[in-house]
């Protein structure tokens, strides 16, 4: 599977859990009252509005620290730790909110990146300020402050109205007038309390469960838009995400190609010179005997093992040189110029040092276009040169041959493209019919 379907599948599944969220949200509580009142996600829900008012007193408490601690930065030691502390405050509370809702609703709200917290540095303080989640907190607990008044008297009145009026019958002759006034009306008598009060358990039973509702979706619409991780934010680190893994991928194949050339040249290699050194005494032990059939035997053989430790040296060389690791760039790429069958122009001039994964598609990408240059080009020079340009390395690769090189016709320029597309770099190629032919190659190398 290509990276690109895996983003778009895994962005998919994103955009399917927060619709699912959605749809259990507004299921939570049922429609139906009777059903409602013995359903736990009611008293859930009213358990959560009538805590709304707790939480916004906390954070405007942190908010108002938050305000003193930068009106106190330019005092440089009080106001720093202050304001990291009121911030990390802010970011824990915002937490403690977001799984109140997953507890009280069954909604799970995205969790946004946390700044770095340093109490003493006043960068910690800009990424923090410039953090577009820390103004949706702040302006989170900032409209709480208001929708809590809606939200908890609101539940209240919806459950205490109707049990207050519920009651009349039984408390109504102990007022001082002996009367209760309902709205316009006034209450007195028996027959009347009870006719309100059976129209009030009728209001609690079928209205109050109903009213719960539009509060809890009021509350659960604030979370949603300023406790989640902002809109692209998903996408932006999904994608931060995959060139990681993909970037520990290359690696971990870079690395393991060195392991390869390390335990062919110091074990495999090293058992075939010892074979070989070993044939030769034999050799000349059989030549003073006068077997010459068997001595010949033998040479064949040593013959073949010198043969079997040069292409073994060739295999370890191509897929990992050790001179690239101990020299770097310049020193490898000096003796495969060397080696070329077209002479080869170097100019390489990178410092400080690229990684060594991105030293090793330099070099093989540098080895294949020489390669190409010999094999397909009919050239009389070639030239290479690598520059870097601070967090970028630079890599041009030209020839004087016949030009027409096509990626597209399954030349080795395919495999040119698949080693760039690993790392994040760029390759554009020009060659026109007749030459002369440029590769140039851009790796992200910061």
């Amino acid at each position: 599977m290509r990276a690109g379907d895996e983003l778009t599948e895994n962005t998919a599944g994103h955009v399917h859990d927060d619709r699912t969220h959605t749809r259990s949200a507004d299921a939570m509580i049922p429609r139906n009252p009777l059903r409602a009142l013995t359903s736990p996600a009611l008293w859930r829900a009213c358990a959560h509005l009538a805590t709304d008012g707790l939480v916004a007193i906390a954070g405007l408490a942190v908010l108002t620290v938050l305000g003193a601690g930068i009106c106190g930065i330019p005092l440089g030691l009080v106001g720093l730790p202050v304001t990291v502390a009121a911030g990390w405050a802010l970011f824990r509370l915002a937490a403690f909110e977001r799984s109140r809702f997953a507890i009280t609703s069954g909604v799970a709200i995205t969790e946004p990146p946390q700044p770095p917290w340093s109490w003493r540095s006043l960068e910690s303080v800009v990424t923090f300020a410039r953090s577009r989640c820390t103004w949706q907190l702040i302006a989170y607990f900032t409209l709480l402050t208001g929708v809590a008044w809606v939200t908890t008297i609101g539940v209240a009145l919806i459950w205490a109205a109707p049990l207050m009026l519920a009651l009349l019958p039984v408390y109504c002759h102990f007022l001082p007038s002996g009367e209760a006034a309902v709205g316009p009306w006034v209450v007195g008598s028996l027959p009347t309390t009870l006719l309100v009060s059976l129209v009030a358990l009728l209001f609690g039973a079928f209205v109050s469960p109903l009213l719960v509702r539009p509060l809890m979706a009021l509350d659960l619409a604030l979370g949603r838009a300023l406790l989640s991780r902002p809109r692209g934010m998903e996408l932006v680190q999904r994608v931060k995400d995959l060139t990681e893994s993909r970037a520990k991928v290359v690696d971990a194949a870079e690395a393991e190609r060195k392991r390869i050339e390390r335990d062919l040249h110091d074990g495999a290699q090293q058992r075939l010179v010892a074979m070989s050194i070993t044939l030769g005494r034999a050799t000349s032990r059989l030549k003073k005997s006068g077997d010459e059939t068997t001595q010949k035997l033998v040479e064949d053989v040593r013959r073949e093992t010198l043969h079997a430790i040069t292409e073994l040296r060739n295999l370890a060389r191509g897929l990992h040189p050790p001179v690239l690791t101990d020299r770097g760039l310049e020193a490898a790429l000096s003796a495969v110029a060397a080696l070329a069958p077209v002479p080869v122009r170097l100019d390489v001039q990178v410092d400080p040092r690229p990684s060594a994964t991105v030293e090793a598609v330099a070099y093989f990408m540098v080895t294949e276009a020489l390669t190409n240059v010999a094999k397909h080009a009919n050239a009389s020079r070639a030239w290479v040169e690598i520059r870097r340009d601070v967090d970028q390395l630079n890599i041009k690769i030209g020839d004087d041959g016949q030009g027409g090189a096509d990626p597209t016709r399954g030349s080795g320029l395919a495999g040119l493209e698949g080693r760039v597309s690993g790392v994040d770099g760029r390759l554009r190629i020009s060659s026109p019919v007749g030459g002369p032919t440029v590769i140039e190659v851009d790796i992200p190398c910061g």
